[in-house]
Protein backbone atom coordinates (compact mmCIF):
# COMPACT_ATOMS: atom_id res chain seq x y z
CA UNK A 1 0.00 0.00 0.00
CA UNK A 2 1.36 3.56 -1.09
CA UNK A 3 0.76 6.40 1.21
CA UNK A 4 -1.41 9.45 -0.34
CA UNK A 5 0.83 12.01 -1.97
CA UNK A 6 -1.13 15.09 -0.63
CA UNK A 7 -0.30 14.15 2.87
CA UNK A 8 2.02 16.16 4.57
CA UNK A 9 5.67 15.68 5.65
CA UNK A 10 7.32 16.33 8.88
CA UNK A 11 10.47 17.26 8.64
CA UNK A 12 12.92 15.20 10.64
CA UNK A 13 17.01 16.23 10.58
CA UNK A 14 17.88 13.49 12.82
CA UNK A 15 18.08 9.62 12.31
CA UNK A 16 15.05 7.54 12.70
CA UNK A 17 15.66 4.21 13.92
CA UNK A 18 13.69 1.58 12.73
CA UNK A 19 10.75 1.38 14.42
CA UNK A 20 8.42 -0.61 12.40
CA UNK A 21 4.71 0.91 11.40
CA UNK A 22 2.44 -2.04 12.69
CA UNK A 23 0.03 -1.33 15.02
CA UNK A 24 1.25 -0.98 18.91
CA UNK A 25 0.25 -4.00 21.11
CA UNK A 26 -1.77 -2.88 24.02
CA UNK A 27 -0.40 -5.97 26.63
CA UNK A 28 2.26 -3.85 28.02
CA UNK A 29 0.12 -0.96 28.91
CA UNK A 30 -2.21 -3.26 30.98
CA UNK A 31 0.35 -5.95 32.14
CA UNK A 32 1.44 -5.65 35.86
CA UNK A 33 4.54 -8.03 34.60
CA UNK A 34 5.89 -5.92 32.13
CA UNK A 35 5.44 -2.92 34.41
CA UNK A 36 7.71 -4.57 37.06
CA UNK A 37 9.96 -4.85 34.34
CA UNK A 38 9.58 -1.07 33.11
CA UNK A 39 10.38 -0.62 37.08
CA UNK A 40 13.96 -2.72 37.31
CA UNK A 41 15.11 -1.74 33.03
CA UNK A 42 14.23 1.84 33.15
CA UNK A 43 13.06 3.50 36.03
CA UNK A 44 16.19 1.83 38.46
CA UNK A 45 18.41 3.07 35.58
CA UNK A 46 17.48 6.36 33.50
CA UNK A 47 17.98 9.71 34.88
CA UNK A 48 15.04 11.21 36.24
CA UNK A 49 13.92 14.94 37.18
CA UNK A 50 13.00 15.79 40.65
CA UNK A 51 12.71 19.84 40.55
CA UNK A 52 14.55 22.59 39.86
CA UNK A 53 17.14 24.67 42.02
CA UNK A 54 15.57 27.28 42.91
CA UNK A 55 13.14 25.53 45.28
CA UNK A 56 15.41 24.88 47.46
CA UNK A 57 17.87 29.08 47.22
CA UNK A 58 19.23 28.82 50.57
CA UNK A 59 20.68 26.20 53.01
CA UNK A 60 18.60 23.94 54.47
CA UNK A 61 16.36 24.55 52.16
CA UNK A 62 15.02 20.97 51.04
CA UNK A 63 12.13 19.07 48.93
CA UNK A 64 11.16 15.44 49.83
CA UNK A 65 10.06 13.03 46.89
CA UNK A 66 8.01 10.26 47.14
CA UNK A 67 8.72 7.91 43.96
CA UNK A 68 6.43 4.52 44.49
CA UNK A 69 7.87 3.50 40.90
CA UNK A 70 11.73 3.51 43.16
CA UNK A 71 9.33 2.02 46.38
CA UNK A 72 11.62 5.17 47.43
CA UNK A 73 11.00 8.78 49.55
CA UNK A 74 14.06 10.77 48.08
CA UNK A 75 14.93 13.99 50.15
CA UNK A 76 16.64 16.82 48.22
CA UNK A 77 18.53 19.27 50.61
CA UNK A 78 20.71 22.39 49.73
CA UNK A 79 23.70 22.11 51.46
CA UNK A 80 26.03 24.51 53.97
CA UNK A 81 28.40 24.67 51.24
CA UNK A 82 25.53 25.19 48.83
CA UNK A 83 25.66 21.91 46.88
CA UNK A 84 22.65 20.29 46.14
CA UNK A 85 22.64 16.83 47.54
CA UNK A 86 20.21 13.92 47.89
CA UNK A 87 19.33 10.86 49.91
CA UNK A 88 16.73 8.31 50.77
CA UNK A 89 14.63 9.50 53.46
CA UNK A 90 15.91 6.28 55.84
CA UNK A 91 17.84 6.45 59.38
CA UNK A 92 20.40 4.23 59.43
CA UNK A 93 19.35 2.69 62.79
CA UNK A 94 16.06 0.81 62.41
CA UNK A 95 14.82 2.21 58.91
CA UNK A 96 12.17 5.36 60.36
CA UNK A 97 11.74 8.91 58.02
CA UNK A 98 14.01 11.73 58.99
CA UNK A 99 10.93 13.75 57.73
CA UNK A 100 7.50 14.78 59.02
CA UNK A 101 4.96 12.33 57.35
CA UNK A 102 3.21 14.01 54.06
CA UNK A 103 6.36 16.71 54.41
CA UNK A 104 6.72 18.05 50.75
CA UNK A 105 9.35 20.76 51.30
CA UNK A 106 10.73 22.61 54.33
CA UNK A 107 14.29 24.57 55.44
CA UNK A 108 15.60 22.59 58.48
CA UNK A 109 19.23 22.91 60.20
CA UNK A 110 19.52 18.91 60.05
CA UNK A 111 16.96 15.86 59.86
CA UNK A 112 16.24 14.73 63.23
CA UNK A 113 14.63 10.88 63.28
CA UNK A 114 11.34 11.02 65.10
CA UNK A 115 11.97 7.37 66.24
CA UNK A 116 15.06 7.36 68.25
CA UNK A 117 16.44 10.90 67.91
CA UNK A 118 19.28 10.07 65.92
CA UNK A 119 20.27 13.77 64.16
CA UNK A 120 21.89 14.32 60.53
CA UNK A 121 23.27 17.67 59.34
CA UNK A 122 22.68 18.91 55.70
CA UNK A 123 25.45 16.68 54.02
CA UNK A 124 23.59 13.61 55.67
CA UNK A 125 26.14 12.93 58.15
CA UNK A 126 25.09 11.53 61.16
CA UNK A 127 25.82 13.84 63.76
CA UNK A 128 24.47 12.66 67.26
CA UNK A 129 23.02 9.62 68.71
CA UNK A 130 21.27 9.65 72.20
CA UNK A 131 22.68 6.76 74.51
CA UNK A 132 25.22 6.59 72.38
CA UNK A 133 27.79 4.48 75.09
CA UNK A 134 25.03 1.31 74.62
CA UNK A 135 26.37 0.89 70.93
CA UNK A 136 29.78 -0.41 72.09
CA UNK A 137 30.22 -2.36 68.88
CA UNK A 138 28.98 -0.29 66.58
CA UNK A 139 31.60 1.86 64.06
CA UNK A 140 30.18 5.71 63.83
CA UNK A 141 32.43 7.22 61.70
CA UNK A 142 31.26 7.88 58.19
CA UNK A 143 27.47 6.63 58.87
CA UNK A 144 24.81 8.73 56.62
CA UNK A 145 21.67 9.19 55.09
CA UNK A 146 22.25 6.84 52.34
CA UNK A 147 23.39 8.82 49.37
CA UNK A 148 21.14 9.32 45.64
CA UNK A 149 23.17 9.81 43.02
CA UNK A 150 22.40 13.73 41.48
CA UNK A 151 22.99 16.20 39.23
CA UNK A 152 21.51 19.08 37.96
CA UNK A 153 21.50 20.16 34.01
CA UNK A 154 20.26 24.19 33.25
CA UNK A 155 18.60 24.65 36.73
CA UNK A 156 17.10 20.95 36.56
CA UNK A 157 17.62 18.74 39.05
CA UNK A 158 18.04 14.83 38.17
CA UNK A 159 18.88 11.83 40.35
CA UNK A 160 19.67 8.52 39.62
CA UNK A 161 19.30 5.30 41.32
CA UNK A 162 22.37 3.82 40.71
CA UNK A 163 25.35 3.97 42.55
CA UNK A 164 27.36 4.77 39.57
CA UNK A 165 25.27 5.50 36.41
CA UNK A 166 26.53 3.89 32.86
CA UNK A 167 26.35 7.38 31.72
CA UNK A 168 26.60 10.95 32.91
CA UNK A 169 23.02 13.31 32.75
CA UNK A 170 24.51 15.36 30.25
CA UNK A 171 25.91 12.13 28.32
CA UNK A 172 22.02 10.66 28.79
CA UNK A 173 20.52 13.66 27.71
CA UNK A 174 22.60 13.71 24.45
CA UNK A 175 21.47 15.89 21.16
CA UNK A 176 18.31 17.24 23.35
CA UNK A 177 21.11 19.81 25.13
CA UNK A 178 22.05 20.87 21.75
CA UNK A 179 18.48 21.93 20.86
CA UNK A 180 17.30 23.22 24.67
CA UNK A 181 20.89 24.47 26.25
CA UNK A 182 20.56 28.43 25.27
CA UNK A 183 16.88 28.58 26.50
CA UNK A 184 17.31 31.64 29.21
CA UNK A 185 15.59 28.95 31.98
CA UNK A 186 16.37 30.70 34.62
CA UNK A 187 15.27 34.03 33.55
CA UNK A 188 11.05 32.46 34.20
CA UNK A 189 9.60 32.45 37.31
CA UNK A 190 7.44 29.75 38.59
CA UNK A 191 3.58 30.63 38.77
CA UNK A 192 1.17 27.61 38.67
CA UNK A 193 1.08 23.78 39.41
CA UNK A 194 -1.17 21.39 39.02
CA UNK A 195 -1.29 17.94 40.08
CA UNK A 196 -3.42 14.95 39.73
CA UNK A 197 -3.56 10.86 40.57
CA UNK A 198 -5.47 9.20 37.56
CA UNK A 199 -5.98 6.18 37.30
CA UNK A 200 -4.16 5.15 33.99
CA UNK A 201 -1.13 3.36 32.88
CA UNK A 202 2.02 6.50 32.66
CA UNK A 203 2.50 5.31 29.16
CA UNK A 204 -1.27 6.16 27.65
CA UNK A 205 -1.01 8.88 29.90
CA UNK A 206 2.46 10.22 28.12
CA UNK A 207 0.96 9.77 24.92
CA UNK A 208 -1.95 11.87 25.07
CA UNK A 209 0.39 15.06 25.57
CA UNK A 210 2.98 14.81 22.69
CA UNK A 211 0.69 15.10 19.66
CA UNK A 212 -1.33 17.62 18.32
CA UNK A 213 -4.16 15.38 16.44
CA UNK A 214 -6.17 15.40 19.42
CA UNK A 215 -6.20 18.84 19.46
CA UNK A 216 -9.27 19.76 17.19
CA UNK A 217 -11.57 17.22 19.09
CA UNK A 218 -10.32 17.66 22.62
CA UNK A 219 -9.69 21.02 23.12
CA UNK A 220 -12.55 22.61 20.46
CA UNK A 221 -13.68 24.58 23.55
CA UNK A 222 -10.46 26.05 24.76
CA UNK A 223 -7.90 26.28 21.87
CA UNK A 224 -10.22 25.29 18.60
CA UNK A 225 -7.89 25.91 15.49
CA UNK A 226 -4.68 27.17 17.62
CA UNK A 227 -2.93 24.38 15.70
CA UNK A 228 -5.28 23.51 13.23
CA UNK A 229 -5.14 25.28 9.79
CA UNK A 230 -6.87 24.50 6.56
CA UNK A 231 -3.46 23.79 4.77
CA UNK A 232 -3.18 21.87 7.93
CA UNK A 233 -5.97 20.29 9.61
CA UNK A 234 -4.49 17.61 11.25
CA UNK A 235 -2.04 19.27 12.80
CA UNK A 236 0.60 17.21 11.86
CA UNK A 237 3.96 18.52 13.82
CA UNK A 238 6.30 21.06 11.54
CA UNK A 239 9.23 19.03 12.33
CA UNK A 240 10.94 16.34 14.87
CA UNK A 241 13.87 15.38 16.56
CA UNK A 242 14.89 12.13 17.78
CA UNK A 243 17.79 11.57 20.16
CA UNK A 244 17.17 8.24 20.96
CA UNK A 245 15.67 7.88 24.10
CA UNK A 246 14.27 11.33 23.82
CA UNK A 247 12.74 13.16 21.32
CA UNK A 248 10.98 16.54 20.29
CA UNK A 249 8.45 17.72 18.11
CA UNK A 250 7.29 21.06 17.00
CA UNK A 251 3.54 22.09 17.17
CA UNK A 252 2.37 24.07 14.35
CA UNK A 253 0.07 27.17 14.75
CA UNK A 254 -2.54 28.13 12.70
CA UNK A 255 -1.67 31.93 11.69
CA UNK A 256 -5.16 32.70 11.22
CA UNK A 257 -6.49 31.89 14.49
CA UNK A 258 -8.56 34.56 16.07
CA UNK A 259 -7.93 34.37 20.29
CA UNK A 260 -10.89 35.37 22.86
CA UNK A 261 -10.84 38.47 23.65
CA UNK A 262 -9.25 37.63 26.88
CA UNK A 263 -6.17 36.09 24.97
CA UNK A 264 -5.97 38.74 22.79
CA UNK A 265 -5.64 41.13 25.87
CA UNK A 266 -3.56 39.01 27.89
CA UNK A 267 -1.27 38.84 24.50
CA UNK A 268 -1.41 42.90 24.25
CA UNK A 269 0.17 43.28 27.23
CA UNK A 270 2.70 40.19 27.69
CA UNK A 271 3.45 36.79 26.85
CA UNK A 272 0.33 34.16 26.94
CA UNK A 273 -0.26 30.61 26.08
CA UNK A 274 -2.75 31.62 23.65
CA UNK A 275 -0.94 32.20 19.57
CA UNK A 276 0.50 34.98 19.21
CA UNK A 277 3.72 37.30 18.49
CA UNK A 278 6.58 35.35 18.80
CA UNK A 279 9.42 36.69 21.13
CA UNK A 280 13.06 35.76 19.66
CA UNK A 281 14.20 33.32 22.15
CA UNK A 282 17.49 30.85 22.04
CA UNK A 283 17.08 27.58 22.21
CA UNK A 284 12.97 27.17 21.01
CA UNK A 285 12.23 26.06 17.11
CA UNK A 286 15.62 24.64 16.85
CA UNK A 287 14.65 23.42 12.97
CA UNK A 288 13.64 26.83 12.14
CA UNK A 289 9.89 26.07 11.33
CA UNK A 290 7.71 28.33 9.72
CA UNK A 291 4.11 28.67 11.67
CA UNK A 292 5.47 27.12 14.36
CA UNK A 293 3.76 27.73 18.04
CA UNK A 294 6.20 25.40 20.76
CA UNK A 295 7.99 22.48 20.95
CA UNK A 296 7.47 19.22 23.24
CA UNK A 297 10.49 17.90 24.77
CA UNK A 298 10.61 14.64 25.91
CA UNK A 299 12.72 13.64 28.11
CA UNK A 300 12.66 9.77 28.25
CA UNK A 301 11.58 8.02 30.42
CA UNK A 302 8.76 10.53 31.88
CA UNK A 303 9.22 14.47 32.09
CA UNK A 304 8.94 16.74 29.41
CA UNK A 305 10.30 20.64 28.59
CA UNK A 306 8.01 22.49 26.61
CA UNK A 307 9.29 25.68 25.20
CA UNK A 308 7.57 28.40 24.05
CA UNK A 309 7.40 32.35 23.34
CA UNK A 310 8.18 33.80 26.83
CA UNK A 311 6.57 30.64 28.88
CA UNK A 312 7.47 26.99 29.20
CA UNK A 313 5.76 24.03 31.26
CA UNK A 314 6.90 20.98 32.56
CA UNK A 315 5.15 17.38 33.25
CA UNK A 316 6.29 14.87 35.31
CA UNK A 317 4.52 11.63 35.14
CA UNK A 318 4.97 9.41 37.76
CA UNK A 319 3.98 5.81 37.47
CA UNK A 320 2.52 4.43 40.86
CA UNK A 321 0.94 0.74 39.66
CA UNK A 322 0.16 -0.34 36.13
CA UNK A 323 -3.12 1.12 36.72
CA UNK A 324 -2.28 4.87 37.94
CA UNK A 325 0.06 7.55 37.46
CA UNK A 326 0.97 10.56 39.84
CA UNK A 327 1.18 13.30 37.54
CA UNK A 328 2.17 17.15 38.25
CA UNK A 329 2.68 20.30 35.98
CA UNK A 330 4.72 22.93 36.38
CA UNK A 331 4.35 26.63 34.52
CA UNK A 332 7.07 29.46 34.23
CA UNK A 333 6.97 32.98 32.63
CA UNK A 334 9.31 35.23 32.30
CA UNK A 335 9.48 37.79 35.13
CA UNK A 336 6.23 39.99 35.06
CA UNK A 337 7.54 44.09 35.60
CA UNK A 338 4.25 45.15 35.38
CA UNK A 339 0.61 44.49 36.69
CA UNK A 340 -0.75 44.00 32.93
CA UNK A 341 2.57 41.20 32.62
CA UNK A 342 0.44 39.67 35.57
CA UNK A 343 -2.90 39.96 34.06
CA UNK A 344 -1.16 37.78 30.72
CA UNK A 345 0.36 35.40 33.32
CA UNK A 346 -3.25 34.76 35.11
CA UNK A 347 -4.58 34.24 31.22
CA UNK A 348 -1.95 31.10 30.96
CA UNK A 349 -2.53 29.59 34.42
CA UNK A 350 -6.26 29.42 33.67
CA UNK A 351 -6.30 28.47 30.20
CA UNK A 352 -3.71 25.72 30.67
CA UNK A 353 -6.09 24.58 33.48
CA UNK A 354 -8.81 24.36 31.49
CA UNK A 355 -6.48 22.89 28.57
CA UNK A 356 -5.53 20.22 31.17
CA UNK A 357 -9.26 19.58 32.19
CA UNK A 358 -9.98 18.67 28.78
CA UNK A 359 -6.82 16.44 28.47
CA UNK A 360 -7.66 14.26 31.64
CA UNK A 361 -10.98 13.54 30.34
CA UNK A 362 -9.99 11.20 28.02
CA UNK A 363 -7.11 9.45 30.59
CA UNK A 364 -9.26 7.06 32.60
CA UNK A 365 -12.24 6.01 29.52
CA UNK A 366 -9.15 5.22 27.55
CA UNK A 367 -7.01 2.45 30.22
CA UNK A 368 -10.88 1.34 31.18
CA UNK A 369 -11.12 -0.02 27.56
CA UNK A 370 -7.72 -1.05 27.37
CA UNK A 371 -7.77 -3.41 30.65
CA UNK A 372 -11.41 -5.11 28.44
CA UNK A 373 -8.77 -7.02 26.69
CA UNK A 374 -11.24 -6.29 23.46
CA UNK A 375 -8.63 -4.00 21.95
CA UNK A 376 -5.45 -6.02 21.26
CA UNK A 377 -3.62 -3.14 18.99
CA UNK A 378 -3.33 0.47 18.53
CA UNK A 379 -3.01 2.15 15.40
CA UNK A 380 -0.03 4.66 15.09
CA UNK A 381 -0.25 7.55 12.35
CA UNK A 382 2.97 9.03 10.98
CA UNK A 383 2.03 12.77 12.84
CA UNK A 384 2.15 10.48 16.01
CA UNK A 385 6.01 10.07 15.53
CA UNK A 386 6.40 10.78 19.18
CA UNK A 387 3.84 7.91 20.73
CA UNK A 388 5.67 4.97 18.26
CA UNK A 389 8.75 6.09 19.56
CA UNK A 390 8.46 6.47 23.57
CA UNK A 391 7.00 2.61 22.77
CA UNK A 392 9.60 1.68 20.50
CA UNK A 393 12.16 2.94 23.51
CA UNK A 394 10.11 1.27 26.34
CA UNK A 395 10.50 -1.95 24.32
CA UNK A 396 14.34 -1.60 23.57
CA UNK A 397 15.16 -0.37 27.07
CA UNK A 398 12.74 -3.71 29.07
CA UNK A 399 14.81 -5.78 26.02
CA UNK A 400 18.03 -4.61 28.03
CA UNK A 401 18.79 -3.03 25.26
CA UNK A 402 18.75 0.75 26.63
CA UNK A 403 21.31 2.98 26.56
CA UNK A 404 22.27 2.94 30.19
CA UNK A 405 22.79 -0.86 30.31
Amino acid sequence: MTAPEDRLIIKVPTDVPDMGTAPIPVEPYISPEFFEKEREKIFRKAWLNVGREEEIPEPGDYLVKRLEVLNSTIIIVRGKDQQVRAFHNICVHRGMQVTEAGCEKGHTQGFLCGYHAWVYDLEGKLTHVPGKEYFPYTDFDGLQLPPVTLDIWNGFIFINDQEKPKLSLQEYLGGLVGDLGEYPFGNFNHIARYRAEVAVNWKTFIDAFHEAYHVAEVHKNTVPDACNSPDNPNAVPTSARLYPPHHSVSVPVNTAYVPTPAAGLAWKFGASFAPGDVIGLKGMNPSGDENWWFDINVLFPNFFIDVGPGWYFTYNFWPVSVDETHWEMNIYQLEATTAAQKIAQEHTKVLLRDILYEDLSTMEQTHESMRSGKLKAMIVGEMEIAVRHQFHQVNQWVDGKGCME
